[in-house]
């Protein structure tokens, strides 16, 4: 058991960037958050956050995480655990400078990025397959004669199709608010610059947490183009738009991120 103090810690520094941790955690989260619980993901969260000023570690205590998350301090330590199964997480016990029992350093390990993750998926694997035969046999009683009437009534039911195989890493808020407006594939396409701006920031919350954010640059976007302001690109307009709302989040998460350092600092220097 190895004695708490700032040289300790950064001995077991796990990256070299926050960015590298972020992408750890982001592919740890593709693979694993369908299995977990909420109050383990949010335990997670809380760890990243705190892992910053010394890359990959964190020292909070468990009850400080505890009453940060609003679990019981016994929740956490079953979600520290549950991570270190998982493989995202490694305990290190540490003892204060009077010999007792210090906090656990909570590491982050190395984890594949959500692109290395995506790459070993085949397309047969997230995409489900198109039935043409099956919309062939719902509109062949309808109006055979009305070319028309027919084009319509295909393109309506290929449009819903066509949502079935986005892909289920599209938040389905996002989906619902843009699917009047443009097809699967243009959703495809907005969603991927989300995620572009996103990756910019290096936020420590997941894109999940910032929906609302991109549904208001879509918003203020399909305004603009009813103002008739949008003279090159939708795509590119939402684009920079949103970056500039996520400019704004990421600043006051940096702000809030100050002051946990602080107060981490604080609460090893009366340990």
């Amino acid at each position: 058991m190895e004695k708490l103090n700032y040289e300790t810690i950064r001995k077991y520094r796990s990256f070299q960037t926050i960015e590298e941790m972020d992408q750890a955690v982001r592919g740890f989260l593709y693979k694993h958050k369908s299995e977990l619980s909420e109050g383990t993901l949010e335990v997670l969260r809380v760890i990243w956050r705190h892992s910053v000023k010394v890359i990959g570690v964190s020292f909070a205590k468990y009850d400080y995480i505890a009453e940060r998350v609003g679990v019981s301090r016994r929740t956490v330590i079953r979600a520290v655990n549950t991570l270190e199964e998982k493989g995202i997480v490694k305990k290190v016990a540490t003892k204060r400078m009077n010999g007792s029992q210090g906090v656990n350093l909570l590491i982050i390990q190395s984890f594949a990025s959500v692109e290395t993750l995506q790459a070993l998926v085949s397309p047969q694997d997230v995409t489900a397959p198109v039935t043409p035969n099956k919309t062939e046999n719902k509109l062949s009683s309808l109006c055979e004669n009305k070319k028309n009437n027919k084009n319509i009534i295909q393109q309506q039911t290929s449009s819903q199709d066509e949502m079935d195989v986005l892909p289920n890493s599209i938040p389905k808020e996002f989906v619902q608010v843009v699917k009047p407006y443009f097809k699967a594939i243009e959703i495809y396409k907005l969603w991927n610059s989300v995620m572009v701006a996103y990756n910019k920031m290096n936020f420590h919350q997941e894109i999940e947490s910032l929906v609302d954010h991109v549904i208001e640059a879509f918003k203020q976007t399909l305004f603009a183009q009813k103002l008739g302001k949008i003279h090159k690109s939708f795509e590119g307009y939402f684009y920079t738009v949103l970056y500039q709302l996520f400019v704004d989040e990421s600043r006051k998460e940096y702000r809030a991120r100050v002051g946990l350092y602080d107060f981490i600092e604080g609460e090893m220097r009366f340990n």
